[in-house]
């Protein structure tokens, strides 16, 4: 094939990056720098003050939408290799299609030329294109990787690039793939590019394929929310990937959240996504909207049964691979379908261990013991089925005792396709949402859609804050607004309108799991709660119901379909029932912003705070003294510049309703209630006014570097605003409820701490 992918940009020009500063800084006085950063964050904090919403980014119209420029043999041939690869392993083709499209929304968010556009993202879609070449046992394995299979996998792109040197010679695109696993400021291989001196393409490349790799389940490690996944890259930030560009990054998700859905992405890579309707099995089909595709009769039913049964399901492939996963199994494991899917079947892998009661009977501890033989393994060898009283293990949460029948599946030729795996709940456990359903429910429901009613819900909510906040597991709150369903009732009645609402309620029923709750919140609005469910879970639940709102046609309002925006949410340290709901409120109202019939996820999660000994004071400490404390004074070191940390002050204000006193350079000072338990009948009795001033302070990683590779320091200093306050026993849990939802928002770590 001829030379493919040719560069069009003059010699040696280099794309403009946004936020990217050319050169180095002239050496200053330390006293004028000190002084210019205190201006410049004074400017950013007066901003606070400001209450006129940010500008509007104009939408792109579809004639400025750019065109793909690859020739179409080029593009079949980058197709043909995304194919191969799929049909090789279908998550990591999933994976590469992901990274892609974000470098394409970020490419054409950069301004970049055409032909770097074009080159980064087919460099995205194969750079991972090497795994044909390993062997399915490495590539398949759900458990850690040994030394020697990690070497393996290493050798990922200089296989990719022998593939595609077959396929093409353009070296800037096969440097892209080569280089896109490389540390920004490597030391293994000091032979290599570093910094700067890697293609452009190379460095986006990496923080998109982190990116989506920590954002994504996997069976060792559930996927991470998008604050926390940010924060891991601009820690790694300077050594694994360019400061510059992981700042980039994150102002642009700040900016524009759905560029990650896709939504400016070329028409080609669209095109490659896989259809949601795939069946295997079945003759009988039913139309569908989606092209000329049909899906076949067999596979709803088939969807449904596996979707409502109590009991979990998974199906393997002859070779133990696991091909199918419901929502009880995820439950109950803890592992999400997509991690799993695709994997190795090991009782290791999904947390099962067998159950062995104690021969002592004066030892009442009983002995649990791994098995020795999958299985899985074990009911293909035999061709018989396998039945055993097991435990299952998961990462976080209490074992819980299950019966795990294994079957094998023979059709009409010798030999077996597989095998079936029923997991039956042997606990007697009742969790919070089976007590809520069967609390009358007939006094608890919305008498229009037959969903729970907004007092009920409230109430769950404060109930799972209240267990989130003891430690107990986490949950998410998902709540959505159908988007101008005000022109329903006024275009064809309210009677429509009605049918709308009850349509939009049983399809977020339909894709709740059992323990959710679904309520109608008021008028068009409603939510999902779903305990033990963390924030990147809640949100691609959400960008289900999402798709599948807007491909549901309504004969009530002329077969047409309704859209809906989506806020999600995770519980995180720190926060009230009051402050989730915001939270997810305000991640709704941003998804209305910027255009709706989206999903927008904030918050960074309910991360695992570390353990304190009586050796080492944590900031803990300051409260365990027998008198209430008059002051406290923290100072939280936030990885980013000054203007993305007060974007993030801003979100913390918003949502716990505080008031700004005063403005002064780089401090701020704000007034806030917090919850204690105990009080007087009336509300104001259970607040603490708190007084929170706040200093910030830009600090350098290095002089020598732009903007990028600036923390924030921010001290902290708090103090009850009444005098009658000061003698509150509960002020010492107040100031550490506050402190600790400023660290969840600041994405910040506490240096220091003092009490007097």
């Amino acid at each position: 094939m001829t030379d493919t992918f040719a560069s069009n940009m003059p010699a040696g020009e280099i794309p403009c990056v946004p936020g990217i500063a050319p050169g180095t800084p002239e050496e200053a006085n330390f006293e004028d720098h000190n002084r210019e950063d205190h201006n410049r964050v004074g400017r950013l904090l007066a901003g606070l003050r400001e209450s006129a919403p940010s500008v509007e980014m104009a939408p792109q119209s579809e004639d400025a939408k750019f065109e793909n420029q690859l020739a179409l043999v080029r593009l079949g041939m980058a197709t043909s290799l995304f194919y191969a690869l799929r049909t090789k392993h279908a998550p990591t083709a999933a994976h590469s299609l992901r990274v892609a499209l974000v470098c394409s929304a970020w490419a054409q968010q950069m301004r970049l030329d055409e032909p770097t556009r074009d080159r980064i993202e087919v460099a995205a879609l194969l750079h991972d294109l090497g795994k044909i070449g390993i062997p399915d046992r490495i590539l398949r394995k759900p458990g850690k990787l040994s030394v020697d299979e990690q070497l393996v996998m290493e050798c990922c792109s200089q296989l990719g690039c022998e593939i595609l040197r077959g396929c093409t010679s353009d070296q800037e695109l096969l440097n892209i793939v080569l280089h896109a696993n490389r540390w920004f400021h490597s030391r293994r291989d000091e032979h290599g590019p570093r910094g700067a001196e890697l293609p452009l393409g190379s460095r986006m490349l990496a923080i998109a394929d982190a990116f989506d790799a920590m954002t994504t389940d996997t069976v060792y490690r559930p996927a991470l929310s998008r604050e926390r996944a940010i924060q891991e890259l601009i820690d790694g930030s300077g050594s694994q990937f360019d400061p510059e560009l992981a700042i980039g990054f994150h102002q642009m998700l700040e900016q524009r959240p759905e560029l990650l859905q896709g939504v400016v992405a070329n028409r080609w890579l669209q095109q490659l996504q896989p259809s949601s309707g795939d069946s295997l099995w079945g003759s009988s089909t039913v139309p569908s909207t989606k092209g000329n595709f049909q899906i076949r009769r067999e596979t709803l039913f088939y969807q449904q049964l596996i979707h409502n049964m109590k009991e979990g399901v998974a199906f393997t492939d002859r070779e133990g691979t696991i091909t199918e996963w419901n929502s009880v199994m995820e439950r109950m494991t803890g592992i999400a379908q997509d991690a799993i899917v695709g994997q190795s079947w090991s009782n290791q892998s999904v947390h099962l261990c067998e159950h062995a009661p104690a021969t002592d009977p004066d030892d009442t501890e009983e002995k649990e013991e791994l098995l020795d033989r999958c299985l899985v393994d074990e009911c293909l060898d035999t061709g018989a089925p396998v039945a055993r009283s097991m435990l299952i293990k998961p990462e976080s949460g209490a074992a819980r005792a299950v019966h795990v029948h294994v079957s094998p599946v023979i059709g009409e030729t010798p030999g077996i396709h597989g095998a079936v795996v029923v997991v039956r709940d042997l606990s007697d456990e009742n969790d919070l949402v089976a007590q809520i359903e069967s609390l009358h429910l007939e006094s608890t429901r919305d008498p229009l859609t037959g969903l729970t009613n907004r007092g009920f819900f409230d109430g769950a909510l404060e109930e799972l804050t209240a267990i989130s906040a003891s430690g107990g597991p986490t949950y998410s709150l998902i709540i959505c607004d159908i988007d101008y369903f005000k022109r329903v009732n006024d275009t064809y009645g309210h009677p429509a309108g009605d049918d709308a609402l009850r349509s939009f309620s049983s399809l977020l029923e339909s894709y709740s799991r059992e323990g959710d709750m679904v309520a109608r919140y008021g008028g068009e609005e409603f939510v999902l709660l779903a305990p033990n469910c963390d924030n990147a879970t809640a949100a691609k639940r959400a960008e289900a119901i999402r798709q599948a709102c807007q491909k549901n046609q309504l004969a009530s309002i002329g077969d047409e379909a309704i859209t809906a925006s989506f806020g999600v949410t995770e519980y995180q340290a720190g926060d009230t029932a009051e402050t989730v709901l915001a939270r997810a409120d305000r991640a709704l109202l941003k998804a209305k912003d910027n255009g709706r019939n989206r999903v927008i996820q904030l918050g960074s999660g309910n991360q695992a705070q570390p353990a304190e000994t009586d050796t080492k004071k944590g900031w803990r400490s300051w409260f365990s003294t027998d008198d209430p404390p008059q002051e406290g004074n923290v100072e939280i070191l936030t990885p980013v510049p000054a203007d993305l940390a007060i974007e993030k002050l801003r979100g913390f204000i918003a949502d716990h309703t505080a008031e700004i006193i005063s403005v002064d350079e780089n401090e701020v000072s704000l007034k806030l209630n917090a919850l204690c338990a105990q009080g007087g009948r009336r509300p104001a009795d259970h607040q603490i006014a708190i007084r929170v001033h706040m200093t910030l302070n830009e600090m350098d990683k290095d002089p020598d570097k732009p903007l990028a590779w600036k923390k924030t320091r921010i001290h902290i200093n708090l103090q009850p605003i009444r005098n009658r306050d000061r003698r509150n026993n509960e002020l010492s849990a107040c100031f550490t409820q506050v402190v600790a939802s400023l660290k969840s928002y600041l994405m910040g770590e506490i240096q220091k701490t003092d009490l007097r």
